[in-house]
Order: C-alpha cells, then structure tokens, then sequence
C-alpha cells in the first residue's frame, strides 16, 4: 500500500478498521462514532509483534517508513501512529473509556466532527501543532515521554562498557606530511541545543576523546576516570524557561545516563552509543560522490565512523574550486527523536552538535581566501598575520594528503570485545 495523492489519517483508519484483519482494532459503539486500537505493551510476557503491532506496522508502510527486509521496531511504528492520531484533528482519545491494565490492553478514540474543529487542537508546544493531514510529525514531549516508557519495556539488558583504544577505536593513522598536526585533530566544540536553544558549549582537546552524559552519571571504573578521556556534561534542565519542554527533557535525560564516547583524530570521528536512549545522527561520511551529510541511527555498544576527514578535504577543494557549496564541519546527534532531515533539528528537545575545530579552521581559511580573489597563494599577503598563515600551511599540506588508509583489521560497526 501506498500513500498516494497524500490521503488523510481518517481516510485510511477507517479503511483499516472497515477491513476486520487487525485484532482489536474495531468500532467502539454502533453509531461508529468511536473506536478502539489495540495498545498493548511490547514488555508483557504474551507480547506478539506480528498481532500486537500490526495495525503500526501497516501505517508506517502506508507512509514509506517500513518495507519488508527493515529492521523490524514496534516501537517506533507505534509512536508514530500515536503522533499522528494526537496531532490530527480528526481524532481525540477518550481516556476515560480507555483500557490500559488489562490482559488485552486498548485506547479509545473519538472521531471529532469537523464543525468541532473550527478552533482545531491546542498543541502542547509551538514545535508541536497539529495539522490537518495527519502527517508523520515531531512528537510533542508528553509524547516523546509514553515512547520512552515504550522503550523501557523494549531495551535489552545493558552489555559491558569496554572502551579501549586497541579495540575501540581504528588505530591512530600515520602523521599528515607536515609533521606533528595529529594534536590538532583531537579538538572537537560540543554544543547543546535544548528545543533549538543554544545552552553551553565545551571544547574537548583529550587525544582519547570524551564521554557525553548527564551530571549525575559518575564513572565506573578506572577507564572512565578524568584521566583516560574528559567528561561533558549535559547541561541541568532547570535552565530551560518552559515548564512542560523542562519537565520531559529531565525525563529523556534520565535515559541518557551512559552517555555516549566520543574520539576524533585525522581519520574521522568515532563514536559509541552506551545509553538506554536512541540516538540518530547526520554527518558528512564516506558515500561515494556525494558531499552532503548523511542521516543515520546508532546501535547500542557499536562504535561508528559519523564524520569522515578525507571526504571533507575533497569537498573542501571542490568548494574553494566554486564548484559545490560549502561542506559542513559538524556532526549533529539527536537524542530520543529520529533525525531524518538536520533541518528540523531546531524542534528536537536534545540536539549536540560536534564541530570539528581543525575543519572549522581550514573552511574559515578558504572563505577568506574566497573573499580575497587577488590572494592566488595560501601563503601571499598573510605574513602579517602569524596564526593565519601558520593555517594556510596546514591547509595547503592537507590538500595534497589523499586521505589516512584504514587498518586491515578495521571494519564499520566494530563490536567491541573484552
């Protein structure tokens, strides 16, 4: 099935309950007024995906976010039929008549009559408002909440936090022609954006990397000490001045108590999701000839390559050469939301940007140079300023490196082992 020509939410429920093939989902009352969804926790013993998920399953088909060969997410398919039913004004659930503690669970909703909608749904926040389609949308914070609920009962048990640099991370490639740059690579600006809001900002310059959690989380072992790679904290909640966006980001952040690892050197950066949490990502990474950033999710205990060096350098040559625009020196990670498209990051409740300092720099040199045509040389007409040229000289070494060459034994997704 295929959603064409854009049919409403209320079009294609109706057609599914109509259809009698999903247990549970049928007409609450005879007026048809009404209904009831089967809304049964993916935790419970008698869970079955194939029956428990299936209507889900079908609306993430319906909107092209599912085929068969995808990893199967109940999960996810369920928060997304919540977020369109809550946000369309053709639906309203009736708590009252919902049941949630019983063997087979199930919420009711009332189909709203449009001379009801005339002043349609009030959103719990601006970033969440409702629409008439019933398109796939951001969920609001009450609902990012139940989905986290959803994931408590779904996550598996926590596996060992070996973090080491022999088996973590590739190994540190073979220094740039200029000599003693490797130093320069490990420096990294992390940025927290709570519901689009700049909070803080860190720079981290430890040659092992960092460990991005919340404050309370206090290290376990010696490996995690200030000494095997620094600590950034996300900032408190308390400084976000609404209520309701305060009170569901201290919830996501309690589910990002592990945190994530992060590593950057002249390969790239690296990263190892440890939290309960999902988190997705964007970034600019090796995919053959194409120069813009790339959206992906991480697995738990995986360690993943999220920006690429090489690529960004043959990007960058191209941009100073006019021929592509300006390629992006920063990663951006979202927590507990999908990231499909980094231009909607400005409503996520938990958004870090990771902005390589080095790349930063040499994208900074060439718009300088851009903006000075008369300049054809790196070098000319820069001595005067002794920081700039010394850039210009790692700028004019890195554009003829062709680019650091994995280890034989390095591979995407290394699992780490003890």
């Amino acid at each position: 099935m295929s959603n064409s020509g854009g049919r409403r939410l209320k079009q294609w429920l109706m057609e599914q309950i109509q259809s009698a093939q999903y247990s549970g989902l049928q007409w609450e009352d005879e007026t048809r007024t009404t209904f009831r969804i089967p809304w049964k926790h993916a935790g419970k013993q008698d869970y079955n995906q194939e029956v428990d998920a299936s209507i889900f399953k079908a609306w993430a088909v319906f909107k092209g976010k599912f085929k068969e060969g995808d990893k199967a997410e109940p999960a996810t398919w369920k928060t997304r039929l919540r977020c369109a039913l809550n946000k369309s004004p053709d639906f309203e659930e009736v708590t009252e008549r919902s049941q949630l503690d019983i063997s087979e669970p199930y919420k009711v909703y009332r189909i709203v009559p449009e001379d009801e909608q005339k002043h349609g749904k009030t959103p719990v926040m601006a970033m969440s408002a409702a629409t008439s389609s019933g398109e796939d949308m951001d969920c609001s914070p009450s609902e990012i909440e139940d989905f986290m609920k959803e994931e408590e009962g779904c996550s598996s048990q926590a596996s060992p936090e070996y973090w080491t640099q022999s088996n973590a991370f590739p190994l540190q490639p073979e220094p740039l022609p200029s000599g003693g740059l490797s130093s320069v690579w490990s420096q990294m600006m992390i940025s927290f954006y709570y519901g689009g809001k700049l909070i803080h900002s860190t720079l981290v310059s430890h040659p092992e990397g960092c460990r991005i959690s919340p404050q309370q989380h206090l290290a376990r072992s010696a490996i995690y000490s200030s000494d095997s790679m620094q600590s950034v904290h996300f900032p408190p909640a308390e400084l976000i001045e609404y209520d309701r966006q305060r009170y569901v980001t201290r919830k996501l952040l309690g589910h990002l108590e592990r945190g994530v690892l992060v590593r950057a050197n002249q390969d790239g950066i690296f990263i190892k999701r440890l939290c309960q949490s999902r988190v997705f990502w964007s970034g600019l990474v090796d995919m053959g000839s194409h120069y813009h950033p790339m959206p992906g999710k991480l697995e738990r205990d995986a360690v993943v390559k999220i920006f690429d060096t090489g690529k960004f350098l043959q990007a960058l040559q191209l941009y100073q050469d006019g021929l592509i625009s300006a390629p992006d020196p920063t990663v951006t990670l979202c927590f507990g939301e999908e990231l499909t498209d980094p231009s909607t990051a400005k409503s996520k409740l938990i958004i870090v940007q990771i902005n390589v300092m080095n790349c930063q720099h040499l994208l900074d040199s060439v718009n300088m140079r851009r903006s000075q045509p008369y300049c054809n040389n790196p070098g000319l007409d820069m001595a005067d300023d002794a920081a700039t040229d010394q850039m210009a000289r790692i700028y004019q070494d890195l554009c003829s490196y062709s680019g650091p060459q994995r280890p034989a034994c390095y591979r995407e997704n290394m699992p780490i082992t003890a």
